[in-house]
């Protein structure tokens, strides 16, 4: 039984660890777009300007690090919110 737990344990604390996002998620006017990979990378285009970045989950939160700095999105079904009012659908 405890060999049971300790490799539930492993396996939820993994889960956590890089993938649970992937796929292009874009504002309404394809201004803003996040690219998110299972291997924790991301590529944050910005007005056909790319950054290549990492992200990692927290409960809701997206936290997406670049050599500009780190934004916070928060995830909410298929779209995520940052600051300033942005706003991302995820594409089909």
């Amino acid at each position: 039984m405890k060999g049971a737990l300790t490799v539930t344990a492993v396996l939820l604390a993994a889960g956590g660890c890089g993938g649970g996002i992937s796929g292009t998620y874009a504002d309404e006017g394809n201004v803003t777009a996040y690219e998110f990979r299972r291997d924790g990378q991301a590529t944050i285009l910005v007005l056909g300007t790319s950054v290549a970045a990492e992200y990692k989950l927290d409960g809701d939160r997206v936290l997406v690090t670049s050599p500009q700095g780190t934004v916070v999105l928060r995830r909410a079904g298929d779209r995520l919110y940052g600051p300033m009012g942005l706003e991302l659908k995820q594409r089909e």
